[in-house]
């Protein structure tokens, strides 16, 4: 793949906080910019629609964008009361999982945005951070409670009890990470570590998240072949392990910009960083062996890469 599409999003401030833009090898134009208003801070796609968030401190909402044409034209939006800082979304097989952050609230709704099918409330003091789709079903990460919870799908909505995996006190899992042997990785962002975890959901390695030793609030990774690229807010690093069969190792750590919140690969070799205190988003390449920073896109308080 030698070209395509990204977005952008961030907070709100003074400026349109979604941008669309056109790649390709000869490097990054922004195509259309959209004001949202409301923090857009994560958006995710199903289909011709893109779904932002609204971040808000008190009520949430979701508001879809149609893809097609020369313009990213609001479709729908469904508001939320009662729910606090809505701050990811995901799409599985046309339902769009969403977690509020400050209420604890995950959620599921249709894609024409008409109505709730799902809420999960846990008990304790849940911080609701992550829905990430695994093998059958889904795991949501909770970042203050220190566990995962593990539904399979049924018709594409989570049934039964869930499996609750319990991490240790205080480690705020933030991203679970599916990985190419099946099981899956979580970053953590209170104790700045990375957990290794079987098919099953049994922990086989946890390794810190950054090779520097200072104090690090992990944002998110994602993975490409067997390599684990993740986010380190404080050192503010990219991080790449190397997936073997005997664990991952730590095979190099580079500088980014402030804050990385959220981490992206596309096409064969782009990662690109959202550094939210950094207000802006970087570019790299990857040559199988190291990061080479090759630009940086302005962008208050980015948050979110989404390959189009």
């Amino acid at each position: 793949m030698d070209k395509g599409k990204l977005l952008f999003s961030g907070y709100s401030g003074n400026e349109d906080e979604i941008r669309l833009m056109e790649w390709t090898q000869e490097g990054l134009a922004e195509k259309i910019s959209v004001r949202h208003g409301g923090n857009p801070s994560f958006c995710c796609r199903w289909q011709d629609r893109l779904y932002a968030v609204s971040e808000l401190p008190e009520g949430a909402a979701i508001v879809s964008y149609d893809l097609r044409g020369d313009t990213l034209s609001p479709l729908e939006k469904l508001a939320l009361p009662g729910r606090k800082a809505l701050c990811h979304l995901t799409a599985v097989n046309g339902v769009i999982f969403g977690s509020c952050y400050e209420s604890g609230h995950y959620f599921a709704v249709d894609a024409d945005l008409t109505r709730v099918l799902w809420e999960f409330l846990p008990s304790g003091t849940p911080r609701a951070h992550w829905v990430q789709p695994l093998q059958d079903g889904i795991c949501l990460a909770d970042l203050g409670n220190s566990r995962l919870y593990r539904f399979p799908l049924s018709g594409g909505l989570p049934e039964g009890e869930a499996q609750v995996i319990s991490l240790p006190e205080g480690s705020g899992p933030r991203q679970p990470i599916p990985l190419p042997d099946g099981g899956f990785a979580v970053v953590c962002e209170l104790d700045g570590m990375l957990r290794f975890f079987d098919q099953e959901g049994s922990c086989v390695q946890t390794l810190p998240a950054s090779g520097t030793g200072l104090e690090n609030a992990p944002g998110g990774g994602c993975v490409v072949g067997n390599v684990l690229f993740v986010g380190n807010r404080g050192p503010n690093t990219v991080s790449a392990f190397r997936l073997t069969k005997e664990g991952a190792v730590l095979a190099g750590e580079w500088e980014t910009g402030n804050w990385p919140r959220h981490l992206a690969f596309v096409g064969e070799d782009l990662l690109f960083a959202a550094c939210q205190r950094g207000n802006s988003v970087w570019q790299y390449r990857w040559d199988g062996i190291t990061l080479t920073k090759q630009t940086e896109y302005p962008l208050h308080q980015a948050s979110c890469v989404l390959a189009l």
